[in-house]
Order: C-alpha cells, then sequence, then structure tokens
C-alpha cells in the first residue's frame, strides 16, 4: 500500500511540476521541431492550430525576444475565424541556439486590453552540442555563398555548406567558344580549412520545350570533367579561398576566390 502511494504522489509531481521528467515534451499537443534539437539544428516551435484555441492569427507576426537562456514568443491577434477544416499548425522560428538548457514561454496578444494568460510558461528543453557528434575535422567557419575572382569576371561558384560540414560547390563557367557550362562538385572536409579533392563533374540537358524546368531526368548528363578541391587556409576569415582544379588529366589550376558582396 505505502509503494502504491508513493507511485501515486511521485506521478502526481510529476504531472504537475510542468513536465520535470519529460523536460522536452510542450503541453496541449505543442512541440519541438526537431524533438531533441542539436546546435547544428534550426529550431522551430511547432503550436497546435485547431479550431477552438485562441490563436487563429491576422497577418500580424509572432515576434520572439531572449532573456539570457529564456525564451518568450508573443503570438499574433486572434482572427476569430476557424474554418470547416481547422486551422494549421504555426511554426515559431526560434533559430540555431548553442548548446544548453533553456526556457520557453507563449504568450498571447493583449486584445482591447483584456491580458488573455500564457499558454505555457517557462517550459525547459535542452538543445545538445552538435560538435560531439560531428566527425572530426570540426569546420569552424560557414563557407555558405556566392563566391568569384574579381581579376576575372563572368563566371561564379556557389557554395552551400550546411551545419553538419556537408558542402555542394556548383561552379558557373564557358567553354572556350563562348557557351555556358556548369560543373558540379561534393568535397569532403580534409583539415578544418581545406577539402580533399573530388571528382568534379559536369552536367548537361538537352533543351526542353520550356526552360525551365528542366526535361525528366533521363536527359540529363553528368561526364568526369576532371577534380576540383577549396582551401581556404591561411586567410583567416570566411570570405578568402583557393579553388585548384584539373581537366581530363592536365595540369592543376588554381584561382583565387572571395566571396562575392555586392
Amino acid at each position: 500500500m505505502k509503494s502504491l502511494m508513493k507511485l501515486f504522489v511521485f506521478t502526481l509531481l510529476a504531472i504537475f511540476c510542468g513536465g520535470a521528467i519529460y523536460a522536452q515534451v510542450l503541453p496541449g499537443g505543442h512541440y519541438l521541431l526537431p524533438a531533441n534539437p542539436t546546435s547544428a539544428d534550426s529550431l522551430k516551435l511547432s503550436l497546435d492550430g485547431m479550431c477552438g484555441r485562441y490563436y487563429n492569427y491576422r497577418a500580424n507576426p509572432y515576434v520572439v525576444s531572449m532573456t539570457q537562456n529564456n525564451i518568450t514568443v508573443t503570438l499574433g491577434e486572434s482572427s476569430g475565424i476557424c474554418g470547416t477544416l481547422g486551422s494549421p499548425r504555426q511554426e515559431i522560428d526560434l533559430g540555431r541556439l548553442p548548446a544548453g538548457s533553456y526556457t520557453v514561454t507563449v504568450n498571447l496578444v493583449v486584445s482591447e486590453g483584456i491580458a488573455t494568460p500564457p499558454l505555457f510558461t517557462n517550459v525547459p528543453f535542452t538543445v545538445g552540442d552538435a560538435r560531439a557528434t560531428k566527425a572530426p575535422p570540426y569546420v569552424r567557419l560557414d563557407y555558405s555563398g556566392q563566391w568569384w575572382d574579381p581579376n576575372d569576371s563572368g563566371w561564379g561558384l556557389f557554395i552551400w555548406h550546411d551545419a553538419r560540414d556537408n558542402v555542394l560547390a556548383a561552379w558557373f563557367t564557358y567553354t572556350p567558344d563562348g557557351k555556358p557550362m556548369w560543373y558540379v562538385f561534393q568535397p569532403t572536409w580534409q583539415t578544418s580549412s581545406a577539402t580533399f579533392e573530388v571528382p568534379l563533374m559536369q552536367t548537361s540537358r538537352p533543351p526542353g520545350v520550356t526552360s525551365p524546368p528542366p526535361n525528366p531526368l533521363g536527359g540529363v548528363s553528368y561526364t568526369l570533367a576532371g577534380t576540383a578541391s577549396l582551401n581556404f587556409t591561411n586567410y583567416g576569415t570566411a570570405d578568402e579561398g583557393k579553388l585548384t582544379y584539373t581537366f581530363n588529366g592536365g595540369p592543376k589550376l588554381v584561382r583565387t576566390i572571395q566571396r562575392f558582396k555586392p
């Protein structure tokens, strides 16, 4: 009997203390995206927008503020309109947060001078350290952006570098007879600022009825054109680097590249 009583009291404490056991679980059908965020994730707060709740929003957006590790979200004004299929979920962008412990409070906007109680208050959640799960080397700078050589305009390099250090580079340039040509490569990191040499692929497709979109993938060709690598060593910032490449077994060529700044 005493054991059952202890279990009953423990369950009540877990329910009324705001989720000390399930710190990542938000009340009322609300949740974090992703559920177990790390410092590499762009974190969103997904709110239940079903009919019957207070926050079918008008066009005015939400406001997010942060004091130390306490995040406060103030929602937009309620429209008072409920469709037959209910309201879509509302996703609040909280951004990328450093690893640590946080709380989140969601307030409803004050309407017509009447204060509305918060949706929920000081719900705790944690953000893990993405570096703990990254394979070395850990890259500390973000090289995403548009790159070019100011001394040789007319071509450029698009680099997509995600929070988990995956890289995709698309190089637009021209053939000797002036026709546009695209190359792509997907380098992996050799050090924290230099990549391995990887295949450089030439892409093309036959013209379609409309452009875009392109023809189905069956009409797209990928041809090995050479090799390519990126190196940002000894440049000190995320705004300068080197593109090293070869074509069809020829000599290595090097271009100095800079982040394009209009």
